[in-house]
């Protein structure tokens, strides 16, 4: 009889440190803060002759400056998390954008932006030199899967 209970008391004490166990990893999850992006790990140059660079953004958000000496230039873009809401492009040194292009990995595309009339969620600003390119809303939805962003400079090489 006694060692039905010792029996019984092991089997109480396992499944509470168990259950402790399991709870306290829970616990460890739901209070973690979400890592913030790394835009290094989100794109990258697709062409020789395009250069990528980061910059600070605020929270949510990814800003780079896209520069290239022939006057095209592309970038790949992996998926992008669920919680982005904006993405920012510099574009110095591009003089009339012609079109800026997007190729999904899935094999869908679209134009952003055809010289004249930008797509919902796309602004193209000109700056002192260069553009500013944001892409919210609608589009960042379209790029979200990740893909090539083809920006072209009516003045290319």
């Amino acid at each position: 009889m006694r060692a039905m209970t010792m029996k019984s008391e092991m089997r109480s004490v396992l499944f509470l440190s168990t259950l402790s166990a399991v709870l306290l990893s829970l616990a460890g999850c739901i209070s973690q803060a979400p890592e913030p992006i790394n835009p290094r790990y989100l794109a990258q140059s697709a062409v020789a002759d395009t250069h990528l660079g980061w910059k600070p953004a605020p929270a949510n958000q990814l800003n780079y400056s896209l520069a290239t000496s022939s006057g095209i230039a592309r970038m790949e873009m992996r998926a992008l998390p669920i919680d982005l809401q904006a993405v920012t492009i510099e574009l110095p040194g591009m003089r009339n954008i012609e079109g800026i292009q997007w190729r999904g990995v899935g094999g869908d595309h679209a134009m952003l932006f055809d010289g004249a009339e930008e797509m919902d969620g796309v602004t193209v600003e000109r700056r002192h030199r260069g553009y500013l390119l944001q892409v919210r809303g609608p589009a960042l939805e379209s790029i979200r899967t990740g893909g090539y962003l083809t920006v072209i400079d009516y003045y290319r090489n």
